[in-house]
């Protein structure tokens, strides 16, 4: 016998003994290995299955983003803009159609707030894509987005820190475009490279730029019409699928 077997050997036998002198220190111990056994399930499970278009228009998007370069998507909130592509994103990386996943934002007046806050530049970010990181968790599982984050097939950073990437065989969200201006759009747009998806979503109307100041989303929308690279989605109130009340709130305030 070798010394390794010979060691595991009596340290099974001392597992035993002890297992018979100590028995509720032994259920303790099960206890806590089931819970956390309980836990480590729980943070990979899958909320959502495939995904499937809830409305005609969603259905639209998925074909859209399946067959062009650019989608340019424009409606309001609740109409599942963000649900779908990001849904896509994270199905894409799964089946290796993708190598990373970016999701970005323009962060009209926080970039001095972000500068001041604690933590990383992702830690700092992470509040305002909430909802991205909720249907990443929901597709992929809690554990597998902390791995994807660490490891880089995640990222997510503000638009200003865009400025000198190139995306290649990436899966490109950028969120409240309206926001952007249209430089930084040319310049957004002007990042992307081989094998990669881009999709570019927003309600033109509303923004939280300076008065009179042009978007732009509405910029791009005027330049870059439906073409073999290029997609145009528009959703409504009534593809609104939030919730009734969010629906009535929209058409109030757009009265």
């Amino acid at each position: 016998m070798s010394r390794a077997k010979g060691q595991q050997k009596r340290q099974d036998h001392r597992n035993r003994r002890n297992a018979h002198k100590y028995p509720e220190l032994v259920s303790q111990v099960q206890s806590e290995q089931h819970f956390e056994a309980q836990v480590e399930r729980e943070m990979n499970r899958i909320v959502f299955g495939p995904l499937e278009a809830r409305n005609e228009t969603q259905g639209q998007m998925i074909v859209q983003i399946k067959t062009k370069r650019v989608t340019f998507v424009v409606g309001p909130a609740g109409t599942g803009k963000t649900f779908v592509a990001t849904s896509l994103a994270a199905e894409m990386l799964e089946a290796g159609l993708i190598e990373k996943i970016v999701i970005c934002r323009p962060m009209v007046g926080c970039e001095e707030e972000m500068g001041f806050l604690p933590g990383t530049e992702q830690e700092k970010y992470a509040p305002w894509l909430g909802p991205f990181f909720d249907v990443l968790e929901g597709k992929l599982g809690k554990k597998k987005v902390e791995t994807y984050l660490k490891f880089g097939k995640i990222v997510a950073k503000p638009l200003m820190m865009m400025r000198g990437s190139t995306f290649r065989n990436s899966f490109v969200i950028l969120d409240e475009a309206q926001n952007t201006t249209p430089g930084q759009m040319k310049m957004f747009l002007t990042r992307l490279g081989s094998d990669s998806k881009v999709v570019i979503d927003g309600d033109t109307e509303q923004d939280d730029l300076p008065h009179g100041k042009l978007s732009g989303l509405v910029d791009a929308l005027d330049r870059f019409g439906p073409s073999k690279n290029f997609g145009h989605i528009e959703f409504t109130e009534d593809d609104i699928e939030r919730d009734p009340v969010v629906r009535e709130v929209v058409k109030a305030y757009r009265r």
